[in-house]
């Protein structure tokens, strides 16, 4: 994960009115020895994917440090709002918050606790049912804040509309700032390459390979042609409407069944937990530094809100 930004980024005003993205999403019987790969690469339980916890999780705010930085940016545009003569509690709803999930990913807006949630796409057999592929909450916070706000009290809190940075919310950049911002951008884009690197090399991985070829077995038996869980996600058929439809949700149920069934997101993300704690390792100074720099940011936060 890269770290989590608690602020949103406010579009300007002639943009604020932004569309919701797509989601993504993937499933029945596991060989053993993938099973048997899964518990030696990287010792990762048995968990949903909203329950793993994987080793860069380490180099992103927790859900607990997420509540710091957001009361602390939160009280900063309230306090700001209403030195500028507003009542601070016509400030809500603001376009941040706990960013937990991704925000991130800019495809699941899950909380903190559910951040990797859809990691592997949809394995909630209830989520499956309800919504298919797509995400169970599609509200965009940016069309939230523009629509419950007037024209003055968006120019308090955005600013002119020239770019200039004189809007209360640049107030909760101040109280979320790390004095070294360069190093905390190359932390981002540390963790954002270990990311993407981790993730590829397990998608080619044979352990993963293995339990795509399980996965898809399964999927035939149930009716559906997919080599691989993000194809059966990814079917454009899906996309060109804001709800699922039938056949997506008895794609999405039984891709769900053949993932259970197959242990498959057991051995996939054992093997992703390895490949990120490999590259943590060979990076070790650069993550430590990061880090250093988010626990900075954290107190930064927790001493402005005193």
């Amino acid at each position: 994960m890269t770290a989590r930004t608690t602020v949103l980024i406010v579009l300007p005003l002639a943009l604020a009115v932004a569309g919701c993205g797509g989601a993504r999403s993937d499933d029945v019987a596991v060989v053993a020895d993938s099973v048997t790969a899964a518990r030696s690469a990287g010792q990762v339980a048995d968990r949903q994917p909203a329950e793993l916890v994987l080793p860069l999780d380490e180099y992103a705010f927790s859900e607990a440090e997420d509540e710091v930085l957001a009361a602390a940016a939160e009280a900063a545009v309230r306090d700001c709002f209403e030195a500028r003569g507003f009542d601070a509690a016509d400030a809500d709803p603001l376009p941040f918050g706990s960013a937990g999930g991704a925000a991130a990913d800019a495809v699941d807006a899950a909380d903190a606790a559910d951040k990797h949630e859809r990691r592997y796409a949809v394995a909630d057999p209830e989520v499956a049912a309800r919504h298919g592929y797509h995400p169970p909450d599609t509200t965009d916070v940016r069309q939230e804040f523009y629509e419950s706000h007037t024209e003055a009290e968006l120019t308090a809190l955005v600013g002119t509309q020239d770019g200039a940075d004189d809007g209360c919310l640049h107030e909760a950049d101040e109280v979320t700032a790390v004095g070294n911002e360069a190093t905390l951008r190359e932390g981002e884009l540390l963790v954002s390459e270990v990311q993407a690197d981790a993730w590829h090399g397990a998608m080619a991985d044979p352990r993963v390979q293995d339990a795509f070829a399980a996965w898809s077995a399964c999927m035939a038996a149930a009716g559906y042609r997919y080599d691989a869980p993000m194809e059966a996600n990814d079917d454009p058929a899906w996309w060109s409407t804001d709800v699922a439809g039938a056949d997506e949700i008895a794609t999405a149920v039984a891709d769900v069944a053949c993932k259970d069934s197959t242990g498959l997101i057991a051995v996939w993300s054992a093997v992703e937990a390895e490949y990120q704690s490999e590259l943590i390792a060979q990076n070790q100074d650069g993550f430590d530094a990061y880090r250093a720099l988010l626990d900075d940011q954290v107190a930064h936060a927790r001493a402005a809100a005193r």
